[in-house]
């Protein structure tokens, strides 16, 4: 019975007129000329299961613009006008094994297409993203790019001639760090110096100039990435020490050095990788900062940032942070903060300076990124 009943509904929705439907209006799928106009927030996510990719973010109200694909563990830096971005990166033929080519890559800011590609040295190190792993020297005439086989040396890279033009050996060393002018560059070395280079345009360099003994490898030892102040270097170290350094003569040399830790309770110590940033027109360094230090805190992600004068070297303001492992500092005349979290996130940060500089969190990014290593601004 149930059979028969079921058959003749059948039956007659087969027999019954069909029910008209509008028609569906096809979709027409464009693509953008140009990303739209502002000011961007570019950050690297490296990404080692795969490609990396470099997000484009509006900087006012944390909109995706784009992005650009380079290889696997990618580098990355920002001409001074912000309309050209380069990568570094390796493409790797059979992933676990086999041959790999190592390219710097050019990119439109405006189309994020792709203008050219360089060949360069395939012991280019792969490992997690840093500023000076691929830096400008000599003005935007020069990129370095670091390498490890372990053994670590620099590809130069003559950005006119597209070709790179010699690797120079820094020996125990780590990361490129450019001089204000000239054809010239410094290194941070595991001995507790800084050790210096000059070259010139046929690719030949000098032997390196080495300071004395700057800091501590064992009771101080220093984050490898420093920020310019004015015409030197600050580094931050473990304990919470900030080192200044002179690196315009043949050799660098120590000027100063203060804690900005001292007589502070609660065990604070610097952690992150790009922990500090500087703001030129209030003269203030921004400085990642974890409580509860011990051996091998210094990666452990912020839960506040610090704001240091530099000319009074002290503390004038601290905020509370969001995990956050890395930050950069607009130069507008009040500044803004952008910071990548750990958990993938890109945290915006409204400055207010005064006799006490203070922070509010302005905006956030979830879900940006899944390893987020690497901060530019164009601003």
């Amino acid at each position: 019975m149930k059979y028969s009943t079921a058959m003749a509904l059948a039956l007659m929705a087969l027999a019954a007129p069909a029910v008209a439907q509008e028609a569906i209006e096809p979709e027409t799928l464009t693509v953008k000329e140009t990303i739209d106009p502002g000011h961007n927030v570019f950050v690297m996510d490296q990404a080692w299961a795969g490609p990396s990719s470099v997000y484009v973010v509006g900087s006012d109200e944390l909109t995706m613009k784009g992005n650009v694909g380079p290889g696997t563990v990618g580098q990355m830096t920002l001409n001074a006008a912000g309309d050209t971005l380069f990568t570094s990166s390796v493409y790797m033929e059979r992933y676990t094994f086999g041959d790999l080519t190592a390219v710097v890559q050019e990119w439109d800011v405006q189309t994020l297409k792709l203008k050219r590609e360089i060949e360069v040295s395939n012991k280019m190190a792969q490992v997690e993203s840093q500023p000076g792993l691929l830096t400008f020297v000599s003005g935007e005439d020069y990129l370095l790019a670091q390498n490890a086989t372990p053994a670590t040396s620099l590809s130069l890279v003559d950005l006119a001639a597209g070709e790179q033009i010699a690797e120079i050996p820094i020996p125990g060393c780590w990361l490129a760090i450019p001089a204000t002018e000239g054809m010239k560059f410094s290194t941070i070395c595991g001995d507790g110096t800084l050790k210096s280079f000059t070259f010139e345009a046929d690719g030949t360099y000098s032997e390196p100039a080495s300071s004395e003994k700057i800091f501590d490898v064992d009771d101080d030892a220093l984050f490898s990435n420093p920020t310019r102040v004015g015409e030197n270097l600050v580094f931050v170290s473990f304990t919470g020490n900030l080192y200044v350094v002179d690196d315009s003569g043949e050799s660098a040399v120590l000027l100063d050095k203060f804690s900005i830790t001292e007589g502070t309770l609660g065990g604070w110590a610097p952690s992150g990788s790009e922990l500090i940033a500087y703001h030129a027109p209030s003269d203030t360094a921004f400085v990642l900062m974890h409580s509860g230090k011990y051996d091998g805190s210094h990666k452990n992600a912020a839960e506040e940032i610090w704001a240091v004068n530099m000319t009074s070297k002290t503390v004038v303001g601290r905020g509370h942070a969001h995990h956050e492992n890395g930050l950069a500092v607009t130069q507008t005349e009040a500044p803004i903060i952008f910071a990548a979290s750990e958990e993938g996130a890109l945290v915006k940060y409204d400055v207010t300076l005064g006799d006490e500089v203070t922070f509010e969190m302005a905006g956030e990014f979830e879900g940006l990124a899944g390893f987020p290593t690497l901060i530019k601004l164009d601003q």
